[in-house]
């Protein structure tokens, strides 16, 4: 027997979701608050390799560019340098990613209902506007993967936190870039998060930066790009969550996942990976309560492997937050000191922070961080 469940949000972890949902035998409607899939687009596009793999995304026709390291910048111009001999992550078209999605969906049979606004949830109905008329749905669960502005969250969270939140700048530059590798830059300037230079190819990249707090994000990145020979051709706002995991991401037949829930990283804000991990774990519970009538909470507990994750990046975040300039060059120093370029670019892992942590710990050239490490776990 089918089951009606509403998606709120076509971008791709609502359509991830949609999809697994409909694999599993139950009818899918999908609501899309834009008239064009991938629009606006509000994501720099960056995703690990390893990632992508685990997850099973195909980004075969819609990669823009293979990175094979970075080079992070302290407020001194310090610079840790991670490279290694295959691509660590793949650039993608982000709006090609949610049409592609979309197309898959459609073969599936999931209607995808564009121009439609969720506008509140009473038990099993859902209003909705369609265009400028106002209509109403019935579904058995709905499902908010409506992004960072996520209006499903309000009717699932009791409390919202606005400092769990970053407000950034990209855009899209012309200018002479390094191909393969892409830029972080930490400081004042952008204090709460960091500033980036990601290359498509020598002659364009995407570069941006989150701030949090009262920063006006505008005045800081004219600030960074101040002295770059670039000419810009676009730009988009947006915010990203940067929160700790938290529980109330299920209320009644409501869920949230993806950045609606927080599940972003907080040391970079990516949030692609991590929330398709949990896409498929709110697959499987629902799935589990319908066939097995297990308990819908299951689905914070089905997502305790990846909470352990985020809250680690969560951790780094509040610990990179924590350090001034004149600390945040001493940090740098005292990792190059200990070796810490090579080292991340052998274990170094995007999404996972605990495999390359584990390594860390055992490593005798990296017990001088030791006190760093005990700050950063225990902030």
């Amino acid at each position: 027997m089918e089951e009606m469940i509403t998606v709120v949000g076509a971008g791709p972890i609502g359509l991830r979701t949609a999809i697994k949902l409909k694999e599993t035998g139950w009818d899918v409607t999908v609501l899309e608050e834009h008239q064009e899939i991938g629009v606006p687009c509000n994501c720099s596009g960056l995703l690990s390799a390893s990632g992508l793999h685990q997850t099973g995304i195909d980004f075969s026709n819609i990669t823009a560019n293979k990175i094979y390291g970075a080079k992070i910048f302290s407020p001194d111009k310090t610079m840790l340098e991670i490279r290694r001999k295959k691509p660590v992550a793949m650039l993608i078209d982000r709006a090609g990613l949610d049409k592609q999605l979309a197309k898959e969906a459609g073969k599936k049979g999931i209607q995808i209902r564009k121009n439609t606004k969720m506008i509140d949830v009473r038990k099993d109905t859902v209003f909705l506007q369609h265009k400028e008329r106002g209509e109403m749905l019935k579904s058995r669960f709905v499902i908010g993967a409506d992004g960072a502005a996520s209006k499903t969250r309000r009717l699932v969270m009791q409390k919202i936190n606005p400092k769990a939140f970053v407000r950034t700048i990209q855009v899209t530059a012309k200018g002479s870039f390094e191909e393969d590798v892409v830029e972080v830059h930490v400081g004042d300037f952008c204090k709460g998060f960091f500033a980036w230079v990601i290359p498509e190819n020598k002659n364009t990249a995407r570069i941006g930066l989150g701030v949090n707090g009262s920063t006006n994000s505008k005045e800081a990145f004219n600030k960074f790009i101040k002295e770059m020979d670039i000419e810009i051709l676009n730009e988009s706002y947006f915010v990203i969550p940067i929160g700790k995991p938290v529980k109330d991401i299920q209320k009644d037949n409501l869920f949230l996942v993806g950045d609606a829930a927080y599940q972003t990283k907080a040391t970079t804000g990516g949030g692609i990976i991590t929330g398709s991990v949990a896409s498929d774990m709110l697959v499987k519970t629902i799935s589990d309560h319908l066939k097995h009538k297990k308990p819908l909470t299951d689905y914070w507990k089905n997502l305790s492997s990846l909470n352990k994750e985020l809250e680690l990046h969560w951790k780094a975040r509040n610990y990179f937050n924590s350090l001034n300039e004149k600390q945040l060059n001493s940090l740098f120093h005292k990792m190059k000191k200990a070796k810490m370029e090579e080292f991340l670019s052998e274990h170094g892992d995007m999404d996972f922070p605990s495999k390359f942590m584990r390594k860390m710990m055992l490593s005798p050239s990296k017990w001088g961080l030791l006190p760093m490490g005990l700050k950063f776990l225990f902030s």
